[in-house]
């Protein structure tokens, strides 16, 4: 349980912090490629999470990530109805040095995660 405990917090830090990692970014040249690293990396841990509550929430042992399972909801939200990848490849070749395009990117990213409360969970187990 407590190595289990340990791997979510730490997986949960790592989407911390590309969260301020996206927010810190002043939205200059180069920050397109930036924005998308950590937004896949982002989905990519989510999702890694996501499954492995699906799964213990399955298992008779249930009790092992039981504290974690209100995370499940809002991250398939947030899977489910955000992509962004496609936006990214469309703008990359045309709009990749635009500054105000790069913040409406980058700030619907943020708000996404925001969303449902997702970032508010993941900060409240950090704490």
């Amino acid at each position: 349980m407590i190595e289990l405990d340990a791997y979510f917090k730490r997986v949960l830090q790592q989407v911390s912090d590309s969260y301020d990692m996206l927010e810190s970014l002043s939205d200059k040249s180069g920050d397109l490629d930036t924005i998308k690293r950590e937004l896949a990396k982002t989905n990519g841990l989510l999702l890694a999470l996501a499954n492995k509550l699906q799964a213990n929430k399955q298992q008779a042992n249930k009790q092992d990530l039981e504290g974690y399972q209100y995370l499940l909801k809002p991250i398939r939200l947030y899977l489910e109805n955000h992509e962004f990848f496609r936006e990214i490849d469309t703008m990359a070749p045309l709009y990749s040095d635009d500054p105000l395009r790069l913040k409406n990117l980058r700030l619907s990213i943020l708000s996404s995660l925001r969303e449902n409360n997702l970032l508010e969970h993941v900060r409240t187990i950090l704490r």
